[in-house]
């Protein structure tokens, strides 16, 4: 099992989604309020599927970058159960 840090959640967003690094510093703003439309929620949906192997929750534009991350590694915590 591997646990998504939250730099690496980080480096998605800067790298593939475009967000500004210095927007992301202790951010608890949602998705959507940073700016993420939903081709950049889709994006994001895919790499962390294909780098990681974790689904993106359908409600994911209107969680913040640490309610997803929190999500996510409980997800898939209760996926080996």
């Amino acid at each position: 099992m591997t646990t998504l840090a939250r730099s690496d959640l980080d480096t998605i967003l800067v790298r593939n989604i475009g967000l500004d690094p210095g927007v992301l510093a202790g951010s608890t703003a949602t998705l959507t309020d940073l700016g993420v439309d939903s081709i950049g929620v889709i994006e994001l949906e895919k790499v962390l599927h294909d780098e990681f192997g974790v689904a993106l929750p359908e409600e994911a534009p209107a969680m913040s970058v640490t309610q997803i991350l929190t999500r996510l590694n409980d997800s898939e915590r209760s996926d080996l159960r």
